[in-house]
């Protein structure tokens, strides 16, 4: 398309040059060709997502700041949903629409790639680095510590997704929660997500179905899975649960992604926003209030213009920020028992920003940067 205004372009400045009359004319065409060229080059935060996830990181220390004390929120009692749980949601809706374009403009092999960059070089520094310096909040002697499984479970099972242990041995055994990372328990079913709208995609793709029907097909299908056990009174394995509740949020974002609608119709904000009030506090409720605020989140994405331009050009700490801030709030804990919790918020928030920073530029965005060079060629090339 860009080759075809280039030539028209060119045409009109030919025609100007052997008819000058034409003048007027062909000024106004190319102004017009500029106009359609400038429309087609992409808009660098035409969304709200890059301030939605600092919201959503930041949404996460507010909620564990009253958690870590045991204290219970004012949000959870005005919407029956825990703040944390909504952060997590907002982040599983940005990621089901970012994935979901993924998933349609890569190969599988790039596809997963970058996947594998985005999510495991920060995460498997983090634990490493985590779990040395919580030795430090041990009650067990440095030797007997590093020797543990539950540290080596931490750092290499955690690290990699294929283990996961949230606790270091000896840890925080003063505090009310005695993790040393609580955050790190959605990442399994982030890539779990990943994994199903793949499937999902590949399935569209050489069974001729549409994907944002097999999208809805399969979000609605989870959501029959959460509901109906619960209402015959009959419980289901927590990961059941987790992959259930949480696919909601990543399809309802993978759906307006694949459908090419970016902001929800306001009658449906409406309409799930009352469906939340009606039902609040029952099961029902809980999935129908998970829906709406992840609909709310693509309204903001979309719908709500320049309001976040300041948080827009920020660097996406966000992700650094969710798998530090857990055990950086337990250390905050220890050392300054007994403050506010929003002393505590405004504390752990700063000393977060610096492990994520360093994440963000010394380990994450390098890692993003090796997306477009082929390893295995780079390899043999060395080889030689």
């Amino acid at each position: 398309m860009r080759v075809l205004h280039y030539v028209h372009g060119k045409l009109a400045r030919l025609v100007l040059k052997k008819f000058p009359v034409l003048g007027e004319q062909s000024e106004s065409s190319e102004k017009v060709v500029s106009r359609e060229i400038q429309s087609t080059r992409p808009v660098r935060h035409a969304n709200n997502f890059q301030a939605l996830r600092w919201i959503a990181a930041s949404l996460v220390i507010l909620a564990h700041a009253h958690g870590i004390r045991g204290f219970q929120d004012e949000y959870f009692r005005f919407t029956g949903l825990e703040l944390g749980w909504s952060a997590v949601v907002m982040f599983f809706t940005i990621s089901g629409y970012l994935i979901s374009a993924s998933v349609q403009r890569h190969p599988a092999g790039e596809f997963w790639k970058a996947r594998f960059l985005r999510i495991f070089p920060g995460l498997i520094v983090c634990t490493a680095i985590t779990g040395v310096i919580i030795s430090a909040f041990s009650t067990l002697s440095f030797a007997d510590y590093f020797t543990n499984h539950q540290t080596l479970r931490y750092i290499f099972g955690s690290g990699t997704l294929l283990s996961m242990e949230y606790s270091l041995p000896g840890a925080f055994q003063n505090n009310v929660l005695k993790f040393a990372n609580g955050s790190l328990w959605t990442l399994r079913y982030e890539v779990a997500a990943y994994f199903i709208l793949f499937m999902l995609f590949v399935v569209s793709s050489r069974a001729g179905i549409k994907f944002a029907n097999i999208i809805v097909v399969c979000g609605v299908a989870c959501a029959i899975g959460y509901l109906v056990p619960v209402a015959l009174g009959r419980s289901i394995p927590v990961q059941a649960s987790n992959i259930f509740s949480l696919f909601i949020p990543f399809s309802i974002g993978a759906w307006f992604q694949a459908t090419r609608q970016n902001t929800p119709n306001v009658v449906l904000i409406l309409v799930v926003l009352s469906l939340s009030a009606v039902l609040a506090g029952t099961s029902q409720g809980m999935i129908i209030a998970t829906a709406s605020v992840a609909v709310l989140t693509l309204w903001i994405a979309f719908g709500v213009k320049r309001m976040f331009a300041g948080l827009n050009a920020f660097p996406d700490y966000s992700y650094g920020i969710y798998i530090y801030a857990y055990p950086v709030q337990q250390m905050t804990s220890v050392l300054l028992p007994g403050w506010n919790p929003f002393i505590h918020v405004v504390v752990s928030f700063a000393v977060t920003i610096v492990p994520a920073s360093l994440s963000w530029h010394f380990i994450e965005k390098p890692a993003l940067a090796l997306k477009s060079t082929r390893i295995f060629s780079m390899a043999r090339g060395a080889a030689r």
